[in-house]
């Protein structure tokens, strides 16, 4: 062999090399931050919590900022509504609560009147599902839907529990915004201009996702909680199934369906046949409405990450943090790849999370 085929070999072969250890070093960081992500979650959890509700409540206070001048005046307002709001919220879904728990008899009562109204139809198979009365009536029986709402109550309990460590952390991100950056120039001078760039466009595609996020829920939500309140098919527990759909819509690719399931399952139940489809219609095409039309050009290609990545990150998170977890999932897996993108040996991890590679 020649001297240059054997350089040309050397160059491969550290290549490879090269390769292979940043795969290992990534597969060992992946690992550590899983590890963490279980053990540290009393801590890690409202930390990432407050940077989420940091990120939701920065446009609206740079806009009374640019109003009144005063930082203290702007936070304090947008803080201020949020905890007022989320107070007259709660009031109104345990209110909301009660009144489906005691809806549950009528529900019970009707599923047992439509089971047998259609256990005798030719229903072209279906029916057999109709006279299986054990099944039907475990999943409609009161206690079961009983639970299910209790279980709502007390992950919101624990959820407003968690939220003044949150608020304490989103404090502490509030009062310290302006400093971090320099303290870390002084620190890092050498990396500062790399960090400067991963957090800024951070801040601008995570921005933009909560920003679409928040209007796309929320719009959803409202319209579903029109359609199935007593403006609409008036079905018991409609202010709860708005607040369920506004934050499962969060988690990306199921949460809006799985939002969707609960009201459909009681329309069918408390409604007739020919309502309950044209309520079905009408939630569909809501969720069709938002999730293909108006969430997509609120984005536009700021996420920029792969359908499968996005669906393995809610079932990561979901896994180790519950509903939390899957809502503020993608959030984080748009920050770690980005910063994966920073390095000429992780891009290729990058590249392979990214939804198409036009945009590398």
């Amino acid at each position: 062999m020649t001297t240059k085929t054997l350089h040309m070999e050397s160059l491969s072969k550290v290549g490879i090399d090269s390769k292979r250890t940043t795969a290992a070093s990534v597969a060992l960081v992946g690992l550590v931050t899983y590890l963490a992500l279980i053990h540290l979650k009393p801590i890690l959890m409202p930390l990432a919590i407050a940077i989420l509700l940091y990120f939701v409540i920065k446009p609206p206070e740079q806009y009374i900022y640019r109003k009144v001048g005063n930082r203290f005046v702007s936070y304090g307002t947008v803080i201020l509504t949020f905890v007022t709001s989320m107070y007259f919220i709660s009031i109104f879904l345990y209110d909301n609560l009660s009144q489906f728990i005691d809806k549950v008899p009528e529900i019970s009562a009707a599923f047992e009147e439509k089971r047998e109204k259609y256990a005798d139809l030719n229903l072209y198979g279906f029916e057999t599902i109709f006279s299986d009365a054990d099944l039907l009536a475990g999943l409609a029986s009161p206690s079961n839907i009983e639970t299910f709402v209790l279980a709502i109550l007390g992950s919101l309990g624990g959820f407003f529990t968690t939220m003044v460590t949150v608020l304490i952390f989103l404090l502490f991100i509030v009062l310290e915004e302006h400093t971090i950056a320099q303290r870390f120039g002084a620190a890092f001078p050498n990396s500062f201009d790399r960090a400067k760039r991963i957090v800024h466009e951070s801040t601008e595609s995570i921005t933009a996702y909560i920003v679409s996020k928040v209007t796309c829920s929320a719009g959803q939500a409202l319209v579903m909680t029109v359609i199935i309140s007593p403006i609409g098919f008036d079905l018991p527990g409609w202010f709860l199934f708005g607040i369920l759909c506004f934050l499962l819509d969060f988690i990306p690719i199921l949460g809006a369906l799985f939002a969707t399931i609960p009201p459909v399952l009681i329309g069918f139940i408390m409604l007739e046949p020919l309502s309950a489809v044209l309520m079905l219609a009408l939630l569909i095409a809501n969720q069709q409405v938002f999730g293909s039309f108006v969430e997509p050009n609120l984005s536009g290609s700021k996420i920029g990450i792969s359908p499968f990545v996005l669906l393995l990150t809610v079932m990561l998170f979901s896994q180790v943090w519950g509903i939390a977890g899957a809502i503020i999932g993608t959030p984080i897996i748009i920050i770690a790849r980005l910063i994966l993108d920073e390095n000429e040996r992780t891009r290729p991890v990058a590249m392979m999370m990214a939804n198409t590679v036009e945009e590398e």
